[in-house]
C-alpha cells in the first residue's frame, strides 16, 4: 500500500508581517522571514504594495519636502521646496514661488504647519516663513503686518490649541516658545510666551525634537525623555499656556526623528533610539505600557537608524491604507507598519519596501504624496514609474512537527489573487540552505467583472461584461446545499451559462470557491456553473449611479505544481515582478512524502 501524503497550509501567509528578531526555526508559521514590497491589506491577505508615478517630473529639482493645506476660503494649495525654491503644485506641474524675504536660503529641512489661513515654515538658523495666499508668494514672518518681536529659529513646530508652538534653536534646545492666540506672526505680545525646561528634565541635559499634541495634551519629545503638559483649568476647551501644569516625564525614552512623529487618531507614533513607540499609555491609562511597535524587527531598524542621518527620517501615516511608513532616504527602504490590529505583543505587522528614493512622504486625502530629486511622485499603481519591481516573499523554517524525519515534496498548491497572466515563481528550499527549487507559474487568462466586494464573474472573452449588477435588500440569495435564503445585500447579474446558451435572466450569485450558485428572480430555480459567461458588449452598471463602466479585475486562482527535493526542514518562497496588476497571497499548501529517520 502506498504511503499517503501528508498535507499541510499555511493560511493567509505572512499575514503576522516580517519577524528577524526571533529564531526562524520557532516562529509561527503566520510570521515571514521576508516580505519585501508587500503590504498587509484589508483582508489579511499578504499582497504586492502599490506603485508610483511622477504627478510631475523635473530633472534634478531636487525636492527636500512638502505640505498641504486649506484655507478658510477652500481653495487648496499644496507645496514642495528643494534647499532654495519653494513650488505650488497645481494643474499638473509644479510652479515657482516668488520668495520676497531677506534670507539666503540653502536648507530644505523645513517643518511645516498651518494656521489662521497660512502656512508657516520652520527650520533652525532660519527665521521662519510664511506662505502669503493673497499675494502667492513667500515671506519672511518678521513682513507679517501683524508681526511683533523677534521670531524664534526654532527646529520643530506645532500648530495647535490656537497658536503656532516651536523649539529647539541653535543656541537654546531647552525651551518651548508660542505665539500669541491666532497669530504666528506675534512673539512678544498678547498671549505670547516661553518656558525652560530644563529644570523638569531627568537625567541631566536634554534637547527638544519634536513637538505634539492630543486629547488636550501639549507633548514635547526630548532626544531622552517625554513631557506632556495639560491645562489647570479644566472648563476651557482649548489648552491656555497661562494655565499650564505639568502632567508627567516619562524618563529613559524620547524621540530621535523629529519628521517620525504622527498623530493616528487615537495614538501618537515616535521613533525612538530603540525603534518604533507608541505613546497611547498617555491617551488611555498611565499604567498602561509604552508600546515597542518595531519590537519582531527591533535590531534591523536600530542597525537603519544608525546609518542615516535623523534629520532625513521622514514618515507618514494614511488611515486610508492604515499604514504608518517610516523611510530611511539613504537606504532606499521604507518600514510599512500596518495599524489595524496589534500582534497579542502589542507591535504592529511590519513589511519593507524596496528601492524607494524619495525624501519625504505626505498623505492626505486618500493618497499618498512623495518628493523625489527629480519631481513630485505619487502612490498609485502597480509600476514604478512605468517599471516593474519585485515582491518577495519567504516563510519561516518548519518541520511539521517531526524535525528528525525526511520530507519529501510531492506537490505545491498556491492559491492567489492576482491580475489575469501574471507571472510569479515559488521557490522550495530545504535545510536552510539558499539553494532553491523555482516553480515559475502564471494567473489564469479570464475576463473579470469586478464591483465592490461581490464575487468576480468569469467569462471566455475580453468582450464580455455583467450588463448590471445592483444592490438590493429584499432579493434572496443561496447559500451553500442550494438553500435560498435572505441576506442583507446581493448582487444582480445578468449572464448566459453557457457560450452558446440563451439564459439570459438576472439572478443572484453566490461564489463557492470554484462553483457558482445563483437563483433565477422569475422562476426561483437554483442552479451552479464552474464558468459564467458575461452578456457581450453592454458594460457594467456601477450602483448608485447611471453611468457604467467595466475594468479587469483580480482573479482567485489555485494553482497546482509537482515538487521535487527533500529534507527535514523547509522553507517557502514567493516572488513576483509587478507590473500593472496587483498580486497577493491567499494560501499555501504543501503535501510531502515521508521519508527515513534521521
Amino acid at each position: 500500500m502506498a504511503t499517503p501524503l501528508q498535507s499541510a497550509s499555511i493560511a493567509a501567509p505572512g499575514f503576522f508581517g516580517l519577524n528577524t528578531q526571533e529564531s526562524g526555526i520557532t516562529l509561527e508559521s503566520g510570521f515571514a522571514l521576508q516580505a519585501n514590497n508587500c503590504v498587509i491589506d484589508k483582508f489579511g491577505r499578504l499582497g504586492a504594495r502599490k506603485g508610483w508615478t511622477f504627478l510631475d517630473e523635473v530633472t534634478d529639482v531636487n525636492l527636500q519636502g512638502m505640505h498641504r493645506f486649506v484655507d478658510i476660503d477652500a481653495t487648496e494649495y499644496f507645496g514642495a521646496w528643494s534647499d532654495d525654491t519653494f513650488y505650488i503644485y497645481s494643474a499638473g506641474s509644479l510652479t515657482a514661488v516668488t520668495y520676497n524675504g531677506a534670507q539666503t536660503l540653502t536648507d530644505g529641512n523645513w517643518q511645516a504647519v498651518t494656521l489662521n489661513d497660512a502656512a508657516y515654515l520652520f527650520q533652525k538658523n532660519y527665521e521662519p516663513l510664511y506662505f502669503d495666499t493673497v499675494g502667492g508668494t513667500l515671506e519672511d514672518i518678521s513682513d507679517s503686518p501683524s508681526a511683533s518681536g523677534t521670531p524664534i529659529e526654532g527646529n520643530c513646530a506645532l500648530s495647535a490649541y490656537g497658536r503656532v508652538w516651536t523649539a529647539d534653536t541653535a543656541t537654546n534646545a531647552t525651551t518651548i516658545y508660542w505665539t500669541d492666540l491666532l497669530d504666528p506672526s506675534r512673539w512678544n505680545s498678547g498671549t505670547a510666551g516661553s518656558l525652560d525646561l530644563s529644570s523638569i528634565l531627568v537625567n541631566g541635559n536634554d534637547e527638544i525634537i519634536a513637538l505634539g499634541a492630543h486629547n488636550g495634551f501639549l507633548i514635547v519629545f526630548c532626544k531622552n525623555n517625554i513631557i506632556i503638559f495639560g491645562d489647570s483649568d479644566t472648563a476651557q476647551t482649548y489648552l491656555d499656556p497661562t494655565t499650564l501644569q505639568l502632567v508627567e516625564v516619562i524618563n529613559g525614552v524620547g524621540c530621535i526623528a523629529r519628521d517620525s512623529v504622527q498623530n493616528t487618531g487615537t495614538d501618537i507614533l515616535f521613533l525612538s533610539d530603540s525603534g518604533l513607540m507608541s505613546l497611547g499609555r498617555v491617551i488611555q491609562e498611565k499604567s498602561t505600557p509604552m508600546r515597542d511597535l518595531s519590537k519582531n524587527v527591533r535590531d534591523d531598524l536600530v542597525q537603519l537608524i544608525e546609518s542615516e542621518t535623523p534629520a532625513n527620517i521622514k514618515s507618514a501615516y494614511s488611515p486610508t491604507n492604515a499604514f504608518y511608513l517610516l523611510a530611511f532616504p539613504t537606504t532606499k527602504q521604507v518600514y510599512c507598519f500596518d495599524m489595524r490590529q496589534p500582534l497579542q505583543d502589542g507591535s504592529a505587522r511590519v513589511t519593507i519596501w524596496n528601492n524607494m528614493e524619495f525624501t519625504d512622504w505626505l498623505a492626505f486625502d486618500g493618497e499618498i504624496y512623495m518628493t523625489h530629486n527629480d519631481g513630485l511622485a505619487r502612490y498609485i499603481g502597480y509600476q514604478d514609474n512605468g517599471s516593474s519591481y519585485r515582491m518577495v516573499y519567504f516563510t519561516n523554517y518548519f518541520d511539521l512537527g517531526n524535525a528528525s524525519q525526511t520530507k519529501i515534496l510531492k506537490r505545491l498548491a498556491i492559491t492567489v489573487i492576482g491580475a489575469t497572466g501574471q507571472d510569479f515563481v515559488v521557490k522550495s528550499g530545504f535545510d536552510y540552505s539558499d539553494l532553491y527549487n523555482n516553480y515559475p507559474l502564471t494567473v489564469k487568462q479570464a475576463t473579470v467583472a469586478e464591483y465592490g466586494g461581490s464575487p468576480s464573474i468569469t467569462g471566455t472573452s475580453a468582450t464580455q461584461s455583467a450588463t448590471t449588477i445592483t444592490d438590493e435588500d429584499a432579493i434572496r440569495s443561496v447559500d451553500l446545499n442550494g438553500n435560498v435564503t435572505t441576506a442583507d445585500k446581493h448582487y444582480t447579474v445578468d449572464f448566459e451559462t453557457s457560450s452558446t446558451g440563451n439564459y439570459t435572466k438576472a439572478v443572484v450569485v453566490y461564489l463557492d470557491s470554484d462553483t457558482y450558485y445563483y437563483w433565477d428572480q422569475d422562476s426561483g430555480d437554483t442552479r451552479s456553473a464552474t464558468t459564467l459567461y458575461l452578456l457581450p458588449n453592454t458594460g457594467l452598471a456601477q450602483y448608485g449611479s447611471t453611468s457604467t463602466e467595466y475594468t479587469g479585475g483580480n482573479l482567485v486562482d489555485n494553482v497546482r505544481v509537482a515538487g521535487s527535493g527533500s529534507g527535514s526542514v523547509m522553507q517557502l518562497g514567493f516572488e513576483a515582478d509587478l507590473n500593472g496588476g496587483a498580486l497577493s497571497i491567499q494560501k499555501m499548501d504543501i503535501y510531502v512524502k515521508q521519508g527515513r529517520t534521521l
